[in-house]
């Protein structure tokens, strides 16, 4: 009886563990998805303006901005109205890409490479981080600036 009451309270436990909501850490320190954009602005602490005036659009960008002393040429974030924050990207300079890079690497250990040849025209290399949260997307392109991307995962890598 002792051993089946034990075996019934730690399956109880291991199952509040599994399904109690967490929010999520969305790839800078203290923002989560699902923020609402007064939040997000407050956390970055700066005013972020529609990508598009006057049509309804969940794409906010701020220009200029400084992410751990380093310059971003242009921080964008998705965030509907009803979800919150779904995506967020940053396009940088390459004269940091291999430290942004490097960073990625210690923080989530090593990514997924490819390189992709669209059309013949425009050869990029990506590199795919997945956090278990987080995918966590870095772009090089000839014809864009390096380009970060955040998103929450689809995706429960325990179910694989």
């Amino acid at each position: 009886m002792g051993k089946s009451l034990r075996f019934v309270a730690l399956a109880v436990l291991l199952s509040i563990i599994q399904f109690t909501p967490m929010s999520a850490m969305a790839c800078v320190e203290g923002l989560s998805w699902g923020m609402d954009l007064a939040n997000v602005e407050s956390h970055l602490g700066v005013s972020l303006s529609p990508v598009r005036e006057g049509v309804s659009n969940d794409l906010f960008e701020v220009k200029d901005f400084q992410m751990s002393g380093l310059p971003v040429n242009s921080l964008l974030v998705r965030v509907p109205e009803k979800y919150g924050l779904k995506q967020l990207a940053y396009e940088m300079d390459y004269e940091n890409m291999t430290e942004v890079l490097a960073g990625l690497r210690h923080r989530f250990g090593p990514p997924v490479g490819a390189s992709v040849d669209i059309d013949g025209r425009s050869p990029q290399q990506q590199w795919i981080w997945h956090t278990g949260e987080d995918v966590v997307t870095a772009v090089k392109s000839e014809q864009r600036p390096f380009i970060i991307s955040y998103r929450p995962s689809r995706l429960d890598p325990s179910f694989l």
